[in-house]
């Protein structure tokens, strides 16, 4: 099979690999699609670490189509969603029920093979049947939003927050909804892209702004950083009202630093939170795209070949519209 396959920092290609088998434990996926993430960049460029000779894609849902010796909660026929994240179940952040911090996690698509082929066998517990009538080209989607689900969990919303999001990509867009759904009256999506501000629009903003804009006097009791830009920080930082919280979401480069007031949090009683995957959070992410609080029409990017999916990932060729995929088996499509 032609799996896109992470070599080193700043090679990435598209390689002929065995088709995998199912390992006791273990279910054999036919991939009906797979997305594409920045973290897929971060590790080509290794600012992220990924084990070299692995099949990426971590966002991923498709049909089983075998299972391993003792597996059971799953059947052969089953069209399943894949939460990317393997704890260890033993160490101590495991234990506090943290498996997201594990210190021994792996993830399909990081340290292991992942989705972007046309099979993958991954661990039992990772996969998550979908409910009746989701489409599998819609439920990879449920990995990043179940992050986003995790995400607003943390800073535990009241009615009534006032919430901007800096970057509006897929998960910003997703956060958007997330709020309209949550009934929150002011949204604001912030991006130097004039095509995303009028996606946060049909997403449900209730304003949207470029970042210059934002600068000038925007005051909010969320702000969510979801651009991964150090250049967004700031800006967010600076428009919390008196009691806010800002949420950090978009995964920075390890060496980016910030510039932050002490004082101002003192004085404000400012917060900041930060949120790392999803853990335990896949099912009500796949509830939201069954529902259409979370309209995957919206989110569906270019749909890409494996050639063109290895562009992406190296930042080659043009700005692609987000969500970009790879769709594997055609009879699941609209």
């Amino acid at each position: 099979m032609r799996a896109l396959v992470y070599e080193r920092p700043g090679e990435v290609r598209v390689a002929d690999r065995p088709v995998p088998e199912a390992k006791p434990g273990e279910v054999l996926i036919k991939v009906a699609a797979a997305g594409l993430c920045g973290t897929d960049r971060h590790i080509a460029d290794g600012s992220y670490h990924g084990t070299p000779g692995i099949v990426l894609g971590h966002e991923l849902a498709g049909v089983v189509e075998a299972v391993g010796e003792g597996v059971a909660h799953v059947a052969v026929g089953t069209t399943v969603c894949v939460d990317p994240n393997l704890a260890c179940h033993s160490c101590a952040q495991c234990r506090a029920g943290r498996p997201n911090l594990c210190v021994n996690a792996q993830a399909v698509g990081v340290t292991r093979d992942g989705g972007l082929a046309p099979y993958v066998a991954v661990p039992a517990e990772l996969a998550t049947p979908l409910p009746s009538g989701l489409s599998p080209v819609h439920a990879i989607l449920g990995e990043p939003l179940s992050c986003v689900v995790h995400a607003l969990d943390r800073v535990n919303l009241q009615l009534g927050t006032r919430a901007a999001v800096w970057g509006l990509g897929t998960a910003g867009i997703m956060m958007i909804q997330c709020l309209k759904a949550m009934g929150q009256e002011t949204i604001v999506g912030i991006s130097h892209h004039a095509d995303h501000r009028e996606l946060a629009l049909r997403a449900g903003a209730t304003r949207v702004m470029t970042q210059e804009e934002a600068m000038d006097g925007l005051e909010v009791d969320l702000a969510i950083e979801a651009s991964g830009s150090k250049t967004a920080f700031e800006p967010a930082f600076n428009a919390l009202a008196p009691g806010g919280k800002l949420l950090l979401y978009g995964v920075m480069n390890p060496w980016d630093t910030v510039t932050l007031k002490p004082e101002t949090m003192f004085r404000k009683e400012l917060q900041i939170v930060a949120s790392y995957v999803g853990p335990k959070t896949l099912d009500r992410a796949l509830a939201l795209l069954k529902s259409g609080a979370v309209d995957a029409r919206l989110l569906l990017g270019d749909r890409l070949t494996l050639e063109e999916a290895c562009q992406w990932v190296l930042k080659q060729g043009p700005r692609r519209k987000a969500k970009a995929h790879v769709i594997f088996d055609d009879s699941f499509l609209d």
